[in-house]
């Protein structure tokens, strides 16, 4: 069966061929990794920048019952990796590529598009801080960055399991530690 999706010029291949291709146990490594690692970055980048304003809406998050928080942290992940990583920096990407033929520079393209993208889709979470836009943009593109390298170079499986892991510390694990509850 002949590939269509991802266009086969970027490389990205088939989450599935991508998780069975490649060793396994380093892409569980750096996904693991890069979910516990990224919640610890964004709130200090986010203490340092922004006056820790992310711990407002991690104790919100908290206050929520346990099923909502479960249900949350459960299918962000899988929806916005497929809107993010799949749709948009994919499709950026191609048409970069398309344009240029040049692999590297299309996919770290469409992997900044999309997490500006992704930051942009977060600014509702803490609308009502100074500099929103720029506070979503920079705390959540930089989980964009991360999981759009992870999903170029290892597939979409380990990036879906990166934000699992990554949302679960920040609003399950952290605020357990941090605050207690």
């Amino acid at each position: 069966m002949k590939q269509i999706w991802p266009p086969p010029p970027l490389g990205l291949g088939t989450p599935l061929n991508l998780a069975l291709g490649k060793a396994w146990k380093p892409s569980l490594g750096m996904a693991v990794a890069t979910g516990f690692l990224l919640p610890p970055i964004i709130l200090l980048a986010d203490r340092l920048l922004f006056a820790g304003v992310s711990m407002e809406r991690v104790r919100a998050f908290v206050a929520q019952p346990l099923t909502a928080k479960l249900q949350i942290v459960a299918t962000a992940g899988i929806v916005e990796e497929l809107v993010f990583r799949v749709i948009i920096s994919t499709l950026v990407a191609w048409i970069v590529w398309l344009v240029t033929k040049h692999q590297t520079a299309a996919i770290w393209t469409g992997i900044a598009v999309a997490a500006v993208a992704f930051g942009l889709a977060h600014v509702a979470n803490l609308a009502n801080v100074p500099h929103p836009y720029l506070r979503a943009i920079t705390l959540n593109g930089i989980a964009g960055l991360a999981l759009g390298w992870l999903y170029w170079r290892r597939g979409l499986e380990w990036a879906w399991l990166a934000h699992l892991i990554a949302d679960a510390t920040m609003y399950l694990l952290l605020p357990a530690i941090l605050l207690g509850k």
